[in-house]
């Protein structure tokens, strides 16, 4: 089975890379890959040699009717707020206020748990953010000339004390 023009693949390479993005052609001897912000394309020339694997992702399925959605941030600092003007009002020794905030804060960890969920379930790095740099030094790597300096000035100076 080939993909389709417009379905969204993972495609694992020969050489191990993991390409994602649409299709945008794909013929036995060249495959075209949009990626998924639509800033580049992936051309793949030898795709029947190339690629060892491929991954067409479907649509999501509907979520069960009976799992409630994710509140937005809003609506979890609403109810926080509403849970603490409650602990406020609320009498420490009576025995129902404290049940009732109970309740209310596991449903504030709840909602909490589940706003982190989805922000982690969204989070694609590298799309939409710019270039990350990073630079990376070797162990006792040295930078500074001040640094590089050894007890005989420079290294390969042959200024060394006499021993005379």
């Amino acid at each position: 089975m080939t993909p389709q023009t417009g379905q969204h693949v993972k495609v694992i390479l020969s050489n191990g890379v993991i390409a994602e993005g649409i299709v945008e052609e794909w013929h036995p001897n060249t495959v075209q890959l949009r990626s998924i912000d639509g800033e580049s394309i992936l051309i793949i020339n030898k795709p029947t040699e190339d690629i060892m694997l491929i991954k067409i992702i479907l649509e999501k399925p509907k979520e069960k009717a009976d799992f409630e959605s994710v509140p937005s941030v809003e609506e979890a600092n609403e109810f926080a707020a509403h849970f603490q003007e409650v602990a406020d009002s609320t009498d420490p020794y009576d025995n129902a206020g404290v049940k009732t905030l109970a309740q209310l804060r596991i449903e504030l960890n709840k909602q909490e748990r589940r706003i982190i969920a989805e922000k982690l379930k969204e989070h694609r790095p590298g799309i939409g953010s710019k270039s990350i740099s990073r630079t990376y030094n070797y162990p006792g790597a040295v930078s500074s000339p001040e640094a590089r300096r050894n007890q005989y000035g420079y290294p390969g100076s042959s200024k060394k004390p006499s021993t005379k």
